[in-house]
């Protein structure tokens, strides 16, 4: 068993408004996934702290990769509601990467993106920074012994699979390049991605985001009805 991780960044654009974006995630396309598939394990949704673009990331944590591939997921795809479609297809940038967990640095059983409290009770992460890079990380677990600031946990994934759509994505392959490995750190508030040891690995990445934590969702395989805001 490979443990997954999907992430998706998202712009509402000029064609749809962030009311009609927002009920749609919230109570549609989230609770499709969170509260009926066992192998999605937690999820959240976090706001750009960096005031960059795009604006929306989600995140959520899988048992095994072989999720991606399972009828139960890919026909909530095939199978979209109307309206799910129609505001898809309006979007300006849907941007959906599918990963492969390469190393974790140990903090927690289960995710901290859990809705109501991550690994051994903890709340929901309030904030993560996420790196891009081709160039394979290192082992996560020495961000233990760093002893940066404010810092909770980190985790390596492999990109297995990716697609960019939206009014705003050019056509053609290099609007789908992406860089091949991903790194997440989890970290207590903003402050902490000022750590010197944090920047020196953001300015060695293609590309660094800083995130705040908008919502954790329940989730079936949690067993717990809260939600989370921030």
């Amino acid at each position: 068993m490979a443990p997954g991780f999907l992430l998706v960044t998202s712009e509402p654009g000029p064609d749809v408004t962030l009311d009609e974006f927002q009920d749609w995630y919230n109570n549609e396309h989230v609770p499709l996934r969170l509260e009926h598939l066992p192998s999605f394990l937690a999820g959240a949704r976090f706001r750009a702290a960096d005031a960059l673009a795009p604006t929306w990331l989600a995140v959520y944590d899988i048992d095994d990769t072989a999720a991606f591939a399972h009828e139960s997921y890919t026909r909530l795809r095939a199978s979209r509601s109307a309206r799910e479609a129609a505001l898809v297809g309006r979007l300006a940038l849907l941007d959906r990467r599918t990963y492969v967990l390469r190393g974790d640095s140990g903090e927690g059983a289960t995710s901290s993106y859990a809705a109501g409290g991550g690994g051994g009770g903890k709340a929901p992460t309030p904030v993560v920074l996420t790196q891009w890079t081709d160039t394979a990380p290192g082992d996560p677990s020495a961000w233990k012994e760093k002893g940066a600031s404010g810092w909770v946990r980190t985790r390596t994934y492999e990109c297995i699979d990716s697609l960019r759509s939206g009014r705003s994505v050019a056509p053609g392959p290099e609007a789908q390049r992406i860089p091949r490995y991903l790194v997440v750190h989890e970290l207590c508030d903003l402050m902490a991605a000022e750590d010197p040891a944090l920047k020196a690995t953001s300015a060695q990445s293609e590309e660094s985001r800083l995130w705040a934590l908008y919502r954790a969702y329940p989730s079936i395989a949690q067993r717990n009805p809260s939600v989370t805001e921030a």
